[in-house]
């Protein structure tokens, strides 16, 4: 069983909260870019007509009175950790979802502890009017078998409060018995499949999951291999995915503040690699290459900025973490002068510099400066390197050329190949 917390517009509403006088107006969320695009609105502005995905400029014509917040995302990023800790709290299983607004609580197990549905999800909100009164007042709740049916239910929560047929902060809780007939209710747009896959189901007159259900399983995966069988699987209620808990994460955090904004894009690299050098040295930092950063910065009357990104190849060496980051904040730079910046290293890998596989040690069969081994004999950190990736992939991954027939005049003959064991 999973509860599914979420907050629809959930940047805009702390907007409204951190800003009381925006609480009747419409507002709007802009991408960052120089081709600005509405990212979430409002009810009250899609009323107006206002729809993500707009451009400004058609947004603020169709709605004069619009209010765009910027983006703060160290702001909204930090009212999410609150809540995640007070969750944390209740229960460990917890796990938020790449939306800020949305969250997942595994509840197996905690009967004995708070009582049926009802009584936990009162409980909770309990817990979280001891943090804000607003965060309990408008959270839709959802229980059910699985994070998938969970959110189905809490979605349902809102549709009911829409429609007025819903007491502010209600929940919808479903039985593992009432599972499929509940789903099977459902619109097809709550299906987590790509949008395209959405449209085509519509296009063929499938506006439900119960339709879903009564195509056959070949046909859908020759339509839309692996996503259908996992939408027959969800419609039909026979996934139910867990709730993955996640660890508080421990990142690595530098900061630099300036005397006055900086605007420069020149200086700022140029504190970004000293950021850089700082982190590489932390001492939780040694021995492993880095994979995920965070840069983030205050900006000049207020507001923040962020970018996040995952390199595909870990490493640990300045030069080239410092040449990713230039290159993503070419895409996405600060849109006023910097008062502080900082580097937050999330994800870490391996060393990325085996060293250790070259090095001269005492008593190696090798001259010092050189690969060469006496009579052919492999050095032990290749031959373990060998028998760990043998067991990984379960088939040889390493070989060796051996001169057989150099002179041969038929290439196959000339030299062999042999598994390193």
């Amino acid at each position: 069983m999973a509860l599914c917390l979420w907050w629809p517009g959930f940047e805009l509403e702390l907007e409204r909260v951190r800003t009381p006088s925006l609480a009747d107006l419409p507002l709007a969320l802009p991408t960052v870019g120089d081709r600005r695009r509405i990212e979430m609105g409002c009810a009250l502005a899609a009323s107006f007509g206002v729809e993500p995905g707009m451009i400004v400029s058609q947004a603020i014509a169709l709605c004069p009175s619009l209010v765009l917040c910027e983006p703060d995302p160290d702001f909204h990023d930090a009212a999410r950790d609150r809540i995640a800790e007070v969750l944390r709290g209740w229960s460990p299983v917890v796990e938020c979802s790449a939306e800020r607004g949305r969250m997942f609580v595994g509840v197996d197990g905690l009967e004995r502890l708070y009582g049926p549905p009802e009584r936990q999800i009162a409980g909770l909100r309990a817990r979280l009017e001891a943090l804000s009164p607003w965060l309990a007042a408008s959270a839709r709740i959802g229980c059910a078998p699985g994070k998938f049916a969970a959110w189905v239910a809490a979605r349902s929560a809102e549709s009911a409060r829409s429609a007025g047929s819903g007491r502010p902060g209600a929940a919808v809780c479903v039985a593992p018995a009432d599972l499929a007939a509940f789903l099977a209710l459902q619109p097809v747009d709550v299906l987590p499949v790509s949008p395209r896959m959405v449209e085509r189901l519509k296009r063929l007159g499938v506006g439900r999951l119960a339709g879903i259900v009564r195509m056959p399983e070949p046909a859908l995966v020759s339509q839309f291999g692996a996503d259908g069988r996992r939408a027959l699987a969800w419609a039909r209620g026979t996934r139910i995915d867990r709730v993955r808990p996640e660890a508080p994460a421990r990142p690595i955090c530098v900061a630099l503040d300036f005397p006055s904004p900086i605007g420069q894009l020149e200086l700022l690299h140029a504190a970004l690699d000293r950021l850089i050098g700082r982190a590489l040295e932390h001492p939780r930092r040694r021995g492993k290459s880095v994979r995920g950063l965070r840069v983030s910065a205050s900006l000049e009357d207020g507001g923040s900025w962020s970018i996040r990104a995952i390199a595909r190849e870990p490493t640990s060496e300045p030069e080239r973490l410092g040449a990713f980051l230039r290159s993503r904040i070419a895409l996405d730079r600060p849109r006023r002068a910097v008062e502080t910046l900082r580097l937050e290293l999330f994800r870490f890998g391996p060393a990325s510099a085996q060293t250790g596989l070259f090095d001269p040690k005492a008593g190696a069969p090798r001259a010092f400066g050189s690969l060469e081994t006496k009579d052919g004999e492999l050095l032990p950190p290749f031959r373990r390197a060998a028998r760990v990736l043998r067991l990984r992939l379960g088939a040889a991954a390493l070989y060796r050329v051996l001169e057989l027939e150099p002179n041969s005049r038929l290439p196959e003959r000339r030299h062999a190949l042999m598994e390193i064991a």
